[in-house]
């Protein structure tokens, strides 16, 4: 119910302030509950992430955009100092990175069933190598499933992707 009480004073402000001042400053394009997305922080995100990443779709930028101030407000609950992308990293690194760890007999057993790629490489030669690789895997999982139940927690509304 308040959720719903401030996007109508959101709204109505809007409204006034769209009637007196008829010049758009800037557009909101989503929010995330009450926290806003606005056009112009779209295109300073998108024009980094399009840089190292050409073929990024506009919708995927959004979606990292949103996943971002998700994982942003829950550093913040915790009072994790420093910047945005610190606090972002340091929460990740506490609440998901923490909790992985590779058994030993995983990594023998990807060796195992990958010793052709491997070309005959010994095993103690490739284990970290392999160990990384586990781990990258099993943190992406982890991390989308971590996002996946934010979200189900979160108001979300995307008003139009750019």
């Amino acid at each position: 119910m308040v959720k719903f009480i401030l996007v109508l004073v959101m709204l109505f402000n809007i409204v006034v302030v769209s009637s007196v001042f008829p010049e758009t400053i800037d557009r909101v394009i989503a929010y995330v509950d009450s926290n806003a997305i606005t056009l112009r922080d779209f295109e300073k995100v998108a024009s980094k992430m399009k840089e190292k990443i050409p073929q990024i779709k506009n919708e995927e930028i959004l979606e990292t955009m949103i996943n971002r101030v998700l994982l942003l407000r829950k550093a913040k609950e915790l009072f994790i100092e420093g910047k945005d992308e610190e606090l972002i990293n340091n929460y990740v690194d506490l609440k998901i990175k923490s909790g992985i760890i590779i058994p030993e007999n995983k990594i023998r057993e990807y060796y195992e069933e990958n010793k052709i790629k491997f070309k005959d490489t010994p095993y103690i030669y490739i284990r970290d190598e392999i160990e990384k690789y586990l781990f990258e895997k099993e943190f992406n999982q982890k991390l989308k499933e971590y996002i996946e139940k934010l979200r189900q927690n979160t108001e979300i509304k995307i008003i139009f992707i750019p």
